[in-house]
């Protein structure tokens, strides 16, 4: 059976957006394999953690976002918060399964090192030029 076009479009979408967020949780194990690495040479604050654990995020964020848009090339903010509000929706679930709560500070918090950073990248993405073709 022949799939229609709007679910040829609706299943493109899903997989870029499934695919971003790969991106992201790749971006966000090297860095904190790379933060780990650093915490265990030198003794570093909670505060500090806690800020190589928002770069981590956001850098995976950006990358998502990055990635979708330029395979996308339009479309860059919208694609950067859909990519930032999926991203967002899988670490609020991996906080309530993991640790069985989600603060009200860490949800704004979270929500705008996502939102802000996703649509950074995805701007960037459509605006960056094309290499190959």
């Amino acid at each position: 059976m022949r799939r229609s076009l709007e679910q040829n479009i609706r299943r493109k979408n899903i997989i870029m957006i499934a695919s971003g967020v790969l991106a992201c949780l790749g971006t966000v194990f090297l860095c904190l394999i790379l933060f780990g690495a650093v915490a265990s040479l030198i003794e570093l604050s909670d505060g500090i953690m806690a800020a190589m654990s928002g770069i981590a995020l956001a850098a995976g964020c950006f990358s998502a976002a990055y990635t979708i848009a330029k395979k996308r090339r339009r479309n860059g903010l919208l694609t950067g918060l859909a990519c930032g509000g999926a991203v967002f929706f899988v670490v609020m679930l991996a906080g309530i399964i993991f640790v069985r709560s989600f603060s009200a500070g860490g949800f704004i918090s979270k929500l705008l090192i996502i939102l802000s950073c996703s649509c950074i990248g995805g701007i960037i993405g459509v605006n960056s030029p094309k290499r190959f073709r």
